[in-house]
């Protein structure tokens, strides 16, 4: 077997893991009413952006290993690739962030009421989302320029 292969072979195994082990602590804090605390929703929102890094890599590395022609720079599977990377990666990094400024903004704002309301970590989560989703628009701004001339 080519060395490759088995290194995309462990990859994905790993990545399995990770991703099960995250549903697993995610489930809990889903299921548990008395869990439903800030923290705990924002600790939610880091476990569901680490499966769904976890699941865009798996699927990158079944497509490296055992289709490998979607990825050739010319197809438009490889913009959605990119595309899919850079969204993967910015909402595991900025779930992190905002878990990071609403540690911050607590303890600078001890009195204030509103971080510790249930709207503050889903107001959080959701700009963060938005931001992931439209900050790597403009990789596509290349490609589209090659693909209309």
């Amino acid at each position: 077997m080519d060395t490759l292969l088995i290194t995309i072979i462990v990859n994905i195994i790993l990545l399995s893991l990770a991703a099960l082990c995250t549903l697993i602590y995610l489930v809990p804090i889903i299921c548990t009413r008395r869990f439903h605390t800030t923290t705990n929703i924002l600790t939610c929102n880091v476990c569901l952006t680490s499966i769904l890094c976890c699941l865009y890599w798996i699927v990158f590395n079944v497509i490296l290993g055992f289709y490998p022609l979607l990825l050739m720079p010319s197809t438009f599977s490889y913009i959605f690739s990119s595309y899919f990377q850079s969204v993967a990666v910015c909402l595991l990094v900025y779930s992190l962030a905002t878990v990071t400024i609403n540690r911050f903004l607590t303890i600078l704002y001890p009195n204030k009421r509103f971080f510790k309301r249930q709207a503050w970590p889903y107001l959080s989560s959701s700009v963060q989302w938005v931001v992931s989703i439209i900050l790597p628009i403009p990789f596509f701004i290349p490609y589209i320029q090659v693909n209309i001339s």
